[in-house]
């Protein structure tokens, strides 16, 4: 076994003892299995101050409480309940919102299926299929690089809680992505970390995925913060993004997404929008540490690309650390620099309303401050509340005092 391998297997086994919830905008709602109520994934422990730098006890206790988590992973209500809703309030059926917010957690999970208040399944056609190759845990098809965003800031100060998507010099990751959601069809590519052959002087809106001059694949290189600073090492290539692995070995690429996913336009437009979304919001939830962090390439030496996301803000507890804030808290008690929620609320919102109007369902009222603040602002009340089944509910009552569908398997009361 390549030393390369041996390290992301040992960061698997180690760093995502605790996954699949260790990742941007964690699930932060999780169940028994028993037919109770749902639970919090993880609780921030007494000894946590809401405001960093924190002591090693909190950190240590953060790790502690993730290792104790209720054993069935749910979902995020920020990926998934809230996204929900706000493509609702935009002008998108409630169909589409719903497949929308799906593929958003599914980007993190692989699969997605709604689970009811007590854990159970919600009968009827809601499973999304398969996208593993796009998970955070994925080191081989270079998901990963979906959820931990560099920039290309070569020094530069960036701004990733409110980071610039029409940026594709600095925001390429996110630029690639958006293009690839906007486009709709097979127009526009989606390449494995991003990388495309130059386009008005970046290489990420280009029409076809990057080779070297000898028409080859190159490789792209990462270095990735674990357990106690340990650099990972993660090691893929350009090309079309790896979307799922079948059981035989065989893969589907994202030039098959298409007749993979199957269904309408509609269909499709709303799978890719909802991964661009979650792209979105993680890059917001791990901007302290992928601030830092840079993309550099094509190299002269081999024309490959590389991803160097290792610094102290992207280590495991401090990272855990930051996802505890991100819902059952006060977030105006929170350092500025982690209030990721409101912040990606308020994102999502804006690229809801440019998809809804590129797909002519714009609600024009979506447009107006009142409105908009009015349900954002409702939906970051609701985030801040500590019992997950409140929480789902206050989530979901945004929707039910307005006429609109909640989320499958959801209540507005309890």
């Amino acid at each position: 076994m390549s030393l390369p391998r041996c390290l992301s297997r040992c960061f698997i086994g180690s760093f995502l003892l605790f996954a699949p919830h260790a990742f941007g905008f964690a699930e932060d709602v999780c169940y028994e299995g028993n037919g109770t109520l749902a639970k919090n994934c993880a609780t921030l422990p007494a000894s946590c101050a809401t405001t960093e730098p924190v002591s090693n006890t909190c950190l240590n206790q953060v790790v502690a409480s993730y290792a104790t988590r209720p054993p069935v992973a749910g979902r995020s209500l920020v990926h998934a309940d809230a996204t929900y809703v706000m493509a609702q309030a935009v002008g998108f059926s409630a169909t589409d919102a719903y497949w929308i917010a799906a593929y958003d957690e599914a980007t993190d999970l692989g699969t997605f299926q709604p689970l009811d208040m007590h854990g159970q399944p919600v009968p009827g056609n809601y499973t999304t299929a398969a996208i593993d190759g796009l998970v955070r845990t994925n080191f081989d098809t270079g998901g990963v690089f979906l959820h931990f965003i560099a920039p290309r800031n070569s020094g530069a100060v960036v701004n990733g809680l409110h980071p610039d998507m029409d940026d594709p010099y600095t925001e390429s990751t996110l630029a690639h992505l958006r293009a690839w959601a906007l486009a709709g069809s097979t127009s526009h590519p989606q390449c494995t970390g991003g990388f495309t052959l130059g386009s008005n002087g970046d290489s990420a809106t280009g029409s076809a995925c990057y080779v070297s001059s000898s028409a080859q694949s190159v490789p792209v290189r990462g270095t990735l913060t674990a357990v106690n600073s340990v650099p990972v090492l993660i090691t893929t290539s350009t090309g079309p993004q790896v979307v799922h692995t079948n059981v035989d070995g065989s893969v589907v690429t994202s030039a098959q997404l298409n007749q993979y996913l199957g269904g309408t336009a509609s269909d499709v437009a709303n799978a890719r929008l909802g991964i661009y979304l979650h792209t979105l919001a993680d890059r917001v939830s791990h901007h302290v540490c992928t601030d830092a962090a840079s993309i550099v390439g094509p190299l002269a030496r081999n024309e490959g690309f590389r991803e160097d996301i290792n610094n102290p803000e992207c280590g495991q507890a401090v990272h855990l650390l930051r996802h505890l804030y991100e819902t059952g808290v006060m977030f105006s008690s929170l350092s500025p620099q982690d209030q990721t929620t409101t912040a990606v609320l308020g994102e999502v919102w804006n690229e809801l309303v440019q998809f809804a109007s590129a797909r002519g369902v714009l609600n024009p009222n979506a447009t107006q401050s009142a409105y908009r603040n009015a349900i954002v602002g409702a939906l970051n009340t609701a985030l801040q509340e500590p019992s997950a089944p409140r929480r789902i509910a206050r989530v979901n009552k945004v929707a039910c005092d307005r006429g609109w569908e909640l989320f499958p398997g959801a209540t507005c009361s309890l």
